[in-house]
């Protein structure tokens, strides 16, 4: 005997809702003969986005079409140092991440090419 058994004898036995009445013909002319309110003006979906709050996460640098995702390989030695060093700084209210240091680096070689 399955334990859901008693449930779906209930279900079976159980008379069906009777349905909500439709209004009369009385009562729309009665609706239609009130005043109504001036309608409201309604706005564009897109603008009501735009003043919205946006939910989740704030834009990274994955979906942003100035950044680009690169592979270099480094020592491993190196990394692990320079991930120390931007955690002590972290703490000391520098907050700064992996790739703005990469990216602040690569930025200096090339002012000093030119």
């Amino acid at each position: 005997m399955s334990k859901f058994k008693g449930i779906l004898d209930a279900a079976k036995d159980r008379q069906p809702e009777p349905e909500p009445e439709k209004p009369s013909q009385e009562t729309e002319t009665q609706k239609s003969e009130v005043q109504q309110p001036e309608k409201l003006q309604l706005q564009p979906v897109a603008q009501l986005q735009s003043e919205l709050p946006k939910r989740g996460r704030p834009k990274a640098k994955r979906s942003d079409p100035d950044y680009e995702q690169v592979t270099a390989y480094i020592k491993r030695n190196t990394h692990t140092t320079v991930k120390i060093e931007l955690l002590k700084n972290s703490q000391n209210g520098e907050k700064r991440e992996f790739s703005e240091l990469v990216q602040d680096l690569l930025e200096q070689w090339l002012s000093s090419r030119t």
